[in-house]
């Protein structure tokens, strides 16, 4: 679960949770918290968490019914304590959220750092939506369900300036360059 490397100097041990997440939100909480817990035992100082890390679900109707604003959002509430209370860095791969703006009806896949004290370090918003055509009647449309965010997101910590994206981000080497170009020298693209 954990592996090493030298960034900037100092050994980072980082973990990466891999989930089987479900439909329902607060199924999903204590078995991602149970994962981040241990990989913290296990020395890592840097957790990651993949995409979607609440929730996966292709009924738009079931997500409106589950899903919560950042502010309101459960799973973004435990997982900030978790970090707090094991002193690590958290990197949420991302959560599916609603936005309580009103104007668009589409939900947000929004990824966050969060330090050792439980505080939020950085948002970042998937900007390339997964739209495709795979033939015959199989096509998917993330852009229907989500808003792109807009703008490249760099986080500084001990071990390094964090370059942050989400999944399908990867194939877009602009966004990739742009954090290199501010700094980043930990590029993460949870999927």
């Amino acid at each position: 679960m954990a592996a090493e490397t030298t960034v900037t100097e100092t050994t980072l041990r980082a973990g990466l949770v891999q989930l089987n997440v479900s439909d329902d939100p607060a199924a999903n909480m204590p078995e991602t918290a149970r994962m981040v817990r241990a990989a913290a035992r296990e020395g890592a100082r840097l957790v990651v968490t993949p995409e979607v890390t609440n929730i996966m679900s292709a009924s738009r109707s079931h997500q409106d019914a589950v899903l919560k604003p950042e502010v309101e959002d459960a799973t973004l509430d435990h997982l900030r304590d978790v970090a707090a209370g094991t002193g690590i860095w958290l990197v949420i791969g991302s959560l599916a959220l609603k936005e309580p703006d009103g104007d668009d009806t589409r939900f947000v896949n929004r990824q966050f750092v969060i330090a050792p004290d439980g505080t939020i370090a950085g948002r970042y918003d998937k900007i390339h939506m997964f739209d495709v055509t795979l033939g015959g009647d199989e096509s998917y449309r993330e852009s229907e369900a989500f808003r792109p965010g807009a703008r490249a997101v760099t986080v500084d910590t001990p071990f390094g300036r964090l370059g942050l994206g989400i999944c399908y981000d990867m194939r877009f080497p602009a966004l990739w360059r742009a954090l290199a170009e501010a700094g980043a020298g930990i590029l993460l693209s949870p999927a």
